[in-house]
C-alpha cells in the first residue's frame, strides 16, 4: 500500500538558483565596445607614428616598438652580412728550389659545384666552415697573441735547413702573450687542421709535393640596402693573412684520391 507521507525524491533534490536571463543584446555591445576601443587605440598609435616628432610620438614608440617593431633579419635571424672566402698560397721545391704558387679560391671552388642547385649539400661549405670556426678561436685571443699567429711558424735548423716551430715551443711562446691557455691550444689544433687541408688541397691542386702553406680570409661586405646599386663602395674589402706552415706528414692516399676528384670536377685542372 503506498504511503502517501513518504518523501518524494524530488523533495532531496537541491533547489537550483534561479539565473537572470541574459538579453539578447547584451553581448553584442560588449563586443562593440571592446572592438571600438581596439579600433582607437590602433588609430591613436598609428597617427602617433606618422606625426612629426613630439613627446607623444616618442612614449608610444618606446612601448610598442620592443613588440611590433620588424627588421629585415626577422625572416633570416643570421643573416650574413659579410662574404667571407678562404684562399690558399703553397710551395714545392723546383730543382731544389722553392717556389710559390698564385692565392686558391676554395670557397669559391667549393660554391662552384653548387650553383644553381636550390637545395645544396652542405659538404660545399667545408673551407666556409673551417674558416669560420677558425675566425672565431682566433678572437678569442689577445691583440699581441693574434700578432704572433699571423706571422710563421717555421724556425731555422741546423744546416741552414728550416723546420716546423715544434709545438710545446709555440704553446709555450703564444701562452706568454695572453692569460688563457686554453685558447691558445684550442686555436693551435684548427690550426693545424687547416694547415692539413691546405696541404691537400694544393697537392691537388698543383700535382706537387707541397712543402710549405699559408692562408687569408677575405672579408667583402657588400653595400647597404638603400646603396645596392651605388657604383662606390662604402666599405673596403679586408684580408687577414696567415704566415707560413711547414706540414710533418705525407697526405693519405684515400684522401688525396678525394681531393683529386674534387679539383678535377670543379676547378677544371
Amino acid at each position: 500500500m503506498h504511503d502517501s507521507a513518504a518523501p518524494s525524491a524530488d523533495a532531496d533534490a537541491t533547489p537550483q538558483p534561479r539565473r537572470t536571463p541574459r538579453t539578447p543584446g547584451q553581448g553584442a555591445t560588449v563586443a562593440g565596445i571592446l572592438t571600438a576601443a581596439i579600433v582607437a587605440a590602433y588609430v591613436f598609435a598609428s597617427v602617433a607614428y606618422v606625426t612629426p616628432s613630439s613627446p607623444v610620438e616618442t612614449a608610444v614608440r618606446e612601448v610598442l616598438s620592443p613588440y611590433f617593431t620588424q627588421r629585415w633579419n626577422v625572416f633570416a635571424p643570421n643573416i650574413l652580412k659579410a662574404n667571407r672566402e678562404l684562399e690558399i698560397q703553397v710551395q714545392w721545391r723546383e730543382d731544389g728550389e722553392l717556389v710559390h704558387s698564385d692565392w686558391i679560391a676554395l670557397t669559391d671552388i667549393e660554391y662552384a659545384a653548387v650553383r644553381g642547385i636550390p637545395t645544396p649539400s652542405r659538404i660545399s661549405k667545408n673551407s666556409y666552415n673551417a674558416m669560420s670556426a677558425y675566425m672565431s678561436r682566433y678572437v678569442a685571443l689577445t691583440d699581441d697573441q693574434r700578432d704572433r699567429v699571423r706571422d710563421t711558424f717555421i724556425e731555422a735548423a741546423d744546416g741552414g735547413d728550416f723546420r716546423a716551430i715544434p709545438n710545446s715551443e709555440l704553446i709555450d711562446e703564444i701562452d706568454e702573450l695572453g692569460d688563457s691557455r686554453s685558447s691558445v691550444i684550442r686555436f693551435l689544433r684548427y690550426d693545424y687542421m687547416l694547415m692539413r687541408y691546405a696541404q691537400a688541397i694544393g697537392e691537388a691542386y698543383f700535382d706537387e709535393d707541397v712543402e710549405r702553406v699559408r692562408w687569408r680570409v677575405v672579408r667583402d661586405k657588400p653595400n647597404d640596402f638603400l646603396h645596392r646599386f651605388d657604383d662606390e663602395r662604402q666599405t673596403e674589402v679586408t684580408t687577414t693573412t696567415f704566415g707560413w706552415r711547414m706540414p710533418w706528414s705525407e697526405v693519405d692516399p684515400a684522401v688525396a684520391e678525394i681531393y683529386d676528384d674534387v679539383i678535377e670536377r670543379y676547378a677544371g685542372r
